[in-house]
C-alpha cells in the first residue's frame, strides 16, 4: 500500500528521515552506525526513528521501549518502509511533493 502524498510530505520533512530510509533500505543498522551513515545527532535521530516506527515504517529488532536514552538492538525497515523507500526513488513523486506540499 502506497503512502498518501500528505503523509509522505510529512514524513520526508522530518529530521534526516530520507537519509534514514535510504540507509535502512540497504541493511539493518545499530543506532551508532545509523548516526554515522546519516550524519545525525543522537536525540533528533532517535526522535525521527520513533516517529517512523509509529507510522509503521521502521522496527527495532530488540524488544522494549523506544523511549530509552540508549536504545539497544538494530533498526530495520518494515515492508511498508521498503515500499516508502521505493516510492521515494521515483522522480515524479518528488516533483509532485515540491509542487503541492513542500
Amino acid at each position: 500500500m502506497a503512502v498518501s502524498r500528505t503523509d509522505l510530505a510529512f514524513l520526508v520533512s522530518q529530521y534526516r528521515a530520507v537519509e534514514i530510509l535510504d540507509a535502512l533500505a540497504r541493511k539493518s543498522l545499530a543506532l551508532r552506525d545509523l548516526r554515522v551513515q546519516t550524519h545525525a545527532s543522537r536525540r533528533p535521530l532517535a526522535r525521527t526513528l520513533r516517529l517512523l516506527g509509529a507510522h509503521g515504517m521502521v522496527r527495532r529488532t530488540h524488544p522494549g521501549s523506544w523511549d530509552r536514552l540508549r536504545p539497544v538492538g538494530r533498526y530495520e525497515l518494515t515492508r511498508q518502509g521498503h515500499e516508502l523507500a521505493d516510492q521515494l526513488s521515483v522522480l515524479d513523486v518528488w516533483t509532485d511533493l515540491y509542487e503541492h506540499y513542500l
